[in-house]
């Protein structure tokens, strides 16, 4: 899509964008020599950043893209008296709105002498905060002051310095608004001038990871900033500092959003990865009197792992100006790349060590639980006993269960599918696939259905209810939260029975000896004659973690209840954990984004949280308890 036209600043220009704020409409326009405004709503500050006539001033503008309200100012000293109307009229709807408006200005210093970036040292990073000596004491300029000393950046710890009476514009520039920043005026202004780490002062070349650490942080001090402006010195009262931040969900972000998106759904990882043969090997497996390793086979890849990777990194990240979304969308970016290499490794050495690089290793801490788990609930017989039930019985079950989702949420278009080559449960784009020849101990019936519709059907569709896509397919490393979650479900309706416990510790133990270089035969006997696990619960397991070359995923369900556990415990809320595919490092995120309005409440909440005891367990959770203990 091309370009917009920049827009020159002219009286009607000005009108528009005038009456568009005073209807709380969002602005964002092209100005003239690689101006910009975006507005997203009456908001009572205005960041704004101002190019030097002449010097290159690489990568400052950005430091000023990411908030909900700046103004880059275009370079030509022709547009000075342009500039100054715009800025005035913004401020007359915030006054009006408000009673105060607050202008902040960011420059860069002048380069130094220092050494240049390549020879391993960056030079100081610093701030100087320029305010009229009438504000010095100002909360506003307190809270900035301390927030920006607390930006760190490889290693660096930044330099803040307090400028009362200081010039207030970038040298060699007059104030944006003569009257502004004066002690009459409702406006208040500060300055802040910017050390440039960002680029190397030998050659003017950005350097990108310390732009992105110094912009993220920077955007949270300026937040911050604002927040005690508005609370102290306007009528608007805002409940939190993040509050203030970008609301309007930009083209750049709905295209970075969206091809991710259709990226994650274009292919079933697991589907790829998992044998179709299973029960087929297993029967010749047991007529070999487990003596001889099993063959497996797999679907054919129905993607061009190499190609998808080349339109995974064709998606225009860098576009993205808000660097809370931006991380997001990189982190995913690099999620995808690994899944594909996966797929790329399917069948070779290369297999473990990617998944290991995707899923995480299978840590020393987490074998010690898990035989911890294994030695307080030995295997008995009867755990596994109880009336069967077919998979179509499950399946009407399961379909009951989404009916009723259904009728709180028309939207969900969730359905439930037997499939022949498909040898267990699982969720595919918000709908239940079930193997047609398994089956299944009657008491689990309700605890499965808990796990796979009350918590992946359910976030799947509070994800797809949000602007933001990606929390439908998953956010990076969603994997291990979801599998949490889901093993939750299962202890809040009673059903988290010792079998299923021990099975979860198992797949770690198994995982564990894969990593150590265990042959499939190898982690059978393991199983069986270490554990206590019976001959089809042992093959299960030994399939599911050598599969593909050796898969250590099966890891992630018990370390992720071990996380949910213990985010419970330390006070942590269920609701936040439901709005999408997320993983536990990703709550203060979405609480940063629901605190913005660019993530709404979910429609569903998972029906298990209506029954009487689930309220019980929930506390005892809270109070803190070993995962052993949940077991009836």
């Amino acid at each position: 899509m091309a370009p917009k036209k920049p827009l020159a600043i002219t009286d009607r220009l000005i009108g528009q964008i005038q009456e568009r704020i005073s209807a709380n409409q969002t602005v964002r326009r092209t100005l003239p020599d690689a101006g910009r405004i975006h507005i997203d709503r009456q908001l009572p500050f205005l960041v704004v950043y101002r190019p030097p006539l002449k010097a290159a001033d690489a990568g400052t503008a950005r430091l000023v893209r990411s908030e909900a309200s700046y103004l880059i100012a275009p370079r030509a000293a022709k547009h000075r008296s342009p500039v100054a109307a715009l800025v005035s009229s913004v401020a007359d709807v915030a006054l009006n709105a408000f009673g105060g408006f607050l202008i902040i200005e960011v420059w860069s210093a002048a380069e130094t002498d220092a050494e240049p970036v390549v020879s391993g040292e960056l030079p100081g990073l610093g701030f100087r905060v320029i305010v009229p000596r009438t504000d010095a004491e100002a909360p506003s300029v307190s809270r900035l002051v301390t927030s920006l000393g607390k930006i760190r950046v490889l290693g660096l710890t930044a330099d803040v310095t307090l400028a009362p009476g200081g010039r207030l514009s970038p040298p060699g520039m007059p104030r944006l608004v003569r009257s502004f920043g004066t002690g009459d005026s409702p406006v208040r202004m500060i300055g802040i001038e910017v050390q440039p780490i960002y680029r190397d002062p030998a050659t003017g070349e950005l350097l990108p990871e310390v732009m992105r650490g110094i912009h993220r942080q920077l955007s949270r001090a300026l937040q911050q900033c604002a927040y005690e402006f508005a609370l102290n010195q306007t009528t608007h009262q805002p409940r939190h500092y993040q509050a203030l931040g970008r609301r309007a969900f930009v083209r750049s972000v709905s295209l970075v959003d969206g091809r991710l998106a259709s990226v994650a759904s274009g292919f079933e990882l697991l589907l790829m990865v998992t044998p179709v043969n299973t029960d087929r090997a297993y029967r010749s497996f047991r007529r070999n009197k487990a003596q001889k390793p099993p063959v497996f086979r797999y679907r054919p890849l129905d993607i061009d792992p190499s190609q998808v990777k080349r339109t995974l990194y064709q998606i225009p990240v860098e576009r993205v100006e808000d660097p809370t979304l931006a991380a997001i969308f990189r982190e995913k970016q690099r999620e995808l790349s690994l899944e594909l290499d996966l797929l790329s490794d399917r069948n070779s050495k290369r297999f473990l060590h990617t998944g290991v690089a995707l899923y995480g290793d299978v840590e020393p801490l987490m074998v010690a639980e898990a035989t911890e788990i294994l030695d307080r609930l030995p295997a008995s017989p009867r755990q596994t006993a109880g009336p069967k039930v077919g998979a179509a019985a499950l399946a009407a079950s399961a379909q009951i269960e989404i009916d009723r989702y259904r009728e709180r949420y028309p939207e969900l278009e969730a359905t439930v599918h037997l499939r022949e080559d498909v040898t267990s449960l699982m969720v595919s784009s918000g709908s239940l696939l079930v193997g047609s020849g398994m089956g299944f101990v009657a008491r689990r019936v309700n605890p499965l259905i808990q796990h796979e519709v009350g918590t992946h059907v359910v976030t799947y569709w509070n994800g797809a209810a949000q602007r933001l896509k990606l929390l439908a397919t998953g956010l990076a490393g969603h994997d291990e939260l979801q599998e949490g979650l889901a093993v939750l479900a299962e202890y809040l309706v009673d059903g988290l029975t010792p079998a299923r416990l021990r099975t979860l510790a198992g797949r770690v133990i198994a995982a564990r000896s894969v990593r150590d270089g265990a042959e499939f035969i190898d982690t059978y006997r393991l199983m069986v004659d270490q554990h206590g696990f019976g001959s089809r619960a042992a093959f299960q397991m030994a399939m599911r973690v050598q599969r593909g070359g050796g898969f250590v995923k099966d890891a992630v369900y018990l370390r992720g209840l071990q996380q949910v556990v213990g985010y419970l415990a330390d006070g942590g809320r269920l609701d936040t954990l439901l709005v999408g595919k997320i993983a536990l490092n990703h709550v203060a995120v979405v609480e940063e984004l629901q605190r913005r309005g660019v993530l709404v409440n979910p429609p569903l909440r998972p029906t298990y949280l209506d029954e009487p005891d689930t309220h019980y367990r929930l506390e005892r959770l809270r109070k803190g308890v070993a995962l052993a203990e949940l077991v009836n």
